[in-house]
């Protein structure tokens, strides 16, 4: 749904660093891509290539990623393709009227579902890799960390608060572009009192990457040298706890931001006009063709 995954929750913690340590494709369909069906096809070579410019995986390595993305793949295709096509119909269905936070909300907590049910799924795969990582590629991934927190906090933590208001507005309306195809100007100043209004907190997002990076990074020690059937136990307690962090702190903060984002959400849709919503049910509906079109594909 569009502006739940806020620039905050993504960038400090969130979905985003196990989702992309994963290879979470269900992401890369639902990301505004005008050209679903390739990006889709093409996602284990786009996530291998990702991964491995973290690790620098030799070729023994690289040949048992591709291997293991390939079967996760099509397991994704098979399984979970044909449910978020439903569940994008579902929210296709709601588009032309009025929703309810919590609707939303409760969407929200179906996608949660599927990371997590792909998180399961993507445990053994990672148990088989992670173990065989050398000292120098654990610290390369260290540093590459280290690379994407540096921006992150340029981004986020050291910017000023107007340029914090200013960054997230203009990823809403991509976000708005996206969905509704224009925001008005009266649309973009609610956008605007509706950021500055919700209990965004940098410093708690900061503190929770670190605690994500320091995880995988203690993990990745950990496993080393351990068969696969020890590490997976350690890999499903690390996406366990990317997915709901083990500070309670930060959970009741997520808690209110999520709750701020579907109200806002319904905030913006009570003033779309019938073209923007059609063009919401006619987006959905395409998403949904391509990923029934994707699923029935043989790979």
């Amino acid at each position: 749904m569009p502006f739940l995954c806020t620039p905050l929750r993504v960038g400090g913690g969130g979905f985003a660093v196990i989702c992309r340590i994963i290879g979470a494709a269900c992401l890369l369909i639902l990301g505004g891509c005008s050209a679903v069906v390739p990006a889709y096809n093409n996602a284990p070579f786009a996530i291998h290539w990702w991964l491995d410019s973290y690790a620098d995986f030799d070729a023994a390595q690289s040949a048992r990623v591709k291997a293991d993305l390939a079967q996760l793949h099509a397991w994704h295709r098979k399984e979970d393709l044909p449910r978020i096509a439903q569940m994008l119909q579902t929210v296709q269905a709601a588009a032309p009227g009025e929703l309810n936070a919590g609707q939303v909300c409760a969407w929200y907590g179906e996608g949660l579902d599927y990371v997590r049910g792909f998180a399961h799924r993507s445990a053994p795969l990672i148990a088989a890799t992670a173990p065989t990582l050398k000292p120098a590629q654990a610290e390369r991934v260290r540093r590459e960390l280290a690379k994407s927190a540096k921006t992150w906090r340029g981004k986020w933590l050291d910017a000023r608060p107007s340029e914090q208001i200013d960054e997230r507005l203009d990823k809403a309306l991509d976000n708005v572009k996206n969905w509704y195809g224009s925001a008005s100007p009266a649309q973009t100043a609610l956008l605007r009192s509706q950021l500055e209004l919700t209990p965004y907190d940098s410093a708690s997002g900061w503190k929770e990457l670190q605690r994500r990076h320091a995880d995988i990074l203690d993990t990745i020690e950990a496993l080393r040298g351990q068969p696969p059937e020890r590490a997976q136990p350690a890999i499903e307690a690390l996406l366990e706890r990317s997915l709901v962090s083990p500070d309670p702190m930060y959970r009741v903060y997520l808690d209110r931001i999520i709750a701020a984002d579907c109200v806002h959400v319904t905030e913006f849709h009570a003033t779309t006009s019938p073209s923007q919503r059609r063009h919401m049910a006619d987006k959905l509906a395409s998403y949904a063709r391509d990923l029934q079109k994707l699923a029935a594909q043989t790979p």
